[in-house]
């Protein structure tokens, strides 16, 4: 519906309310997780013969190791980017402009509060994964 990914199944639920509660306990093992996925993306890349966007993964991997709260204010600088392109670039529009509005306010948000994003995600999960259990034991949803 929102083009968030899709949880579903047993397993699914359970494994979104445990990681989802991990999240949540532990917000920064987030941005932990992204930098261990892209080394091992950057590495499978250098493998696979494709050396410079496996560089690239392998870089941005050790960045976000070091700095791993740079992954939140790279989504809010994007927030902030996209909210200020909805308002001037389809001004005219006023559902865009609303979103707009919107988005640069959460890109806002996101600067001032970086770790809101790993809070939001690991409600998110939880969400979803109740909504797969309620799915798979009752056909809800």
């Amino acid at each position: 519906m929102f083009g968030l990914p899709q949880i579903s199944g047993l397993l699914g639920g359970i494994l979104g309310i445990i990681f989802g509660i991990i999240v949540l306990a532990a917000p920064g093992i987030l941005n932990f997780l992204v930098g261990i996925y892209f080394l091992i993306v950057g590495i499978l890349a250098c493998v696979a013969g494709a050396w410079i966007p496996g560089i690239i993964s392998i870089i941005v991997g050790i960045i976000v190791m070091i700095f791993p709260r740079i992954l939140n204010y790279l989504v809010g600088i994007f927030l902030i980017l996209w909210g200020l392109a909805l308002i001037f670039g389809l001004g005219g529009i006023t559902v865009f402009m609303l979103f707009g509005i919107i988005t640069l306010i959460a890109g806002i948000l996101v600067m001032i509060f970086p770790a809101i994003l790993n809070y939001l995600f690991g409600i998110y999960l939880i969400i979803a994964g109740v909504l797969a259990l309620l799915r798979y034991f009752f056909g809800w949803f």
